[in-house]
This record gives structure tokens, sequence and C-alpha cells, in this order.
């Protein structure tokens, strides 16, 4: 799993940025999830979930302050 570059987010339209943040908050609870429950190879993939979440928030953000 990549990290997505911020220039790449920005450039999505609202629609698909909506749909990839909810994919990936859902991902992201499933992943916490199964990493207490049995533990992940590799618990890295949490942190680049959260970080890509929150570049795709302050986008969202971003695009509602400036409407």
């Amino acid at each position: 799993m990549a990290l997505k570059k911020y220039s790449e987010i920005t450039g999505m339209n609202s629609e698909t940025l909506e749909r990839d943040l909810t994919n990936n908050m859902n991902d992201l609870h499933r992943l916490k999830l199964e990493h207490k429950v049995k533990g992940l190879q590799n618990p890295v993939q949490i942190k680049f979930l959260r970080r890509e979440i929150a570049m795709m928030k302050t986008e969202m953000t971003k695009r509602t302050s400036t409407k």
C-alpha cells in the first residue's frame, strides 16, 4: 500500500475523493481491529492510512471553505 501524493488527491473530483475517503476509513477500522485480534505483518499500514485520510480530509475542508 503506497501513500498517495497530495497532488494526486487535489487532482481528484469531489465524488471520487469522498468515495476514497470512506473506503480508507473502513479499511483503517478493519486494520485496527485485525491488528488487535491477531496482529498485522506490517503495522505501518495503519500509519500510512491515517496520513492519507488526513490529507483527504484537509482537501475536503479546503474545497468546502472556498465555495
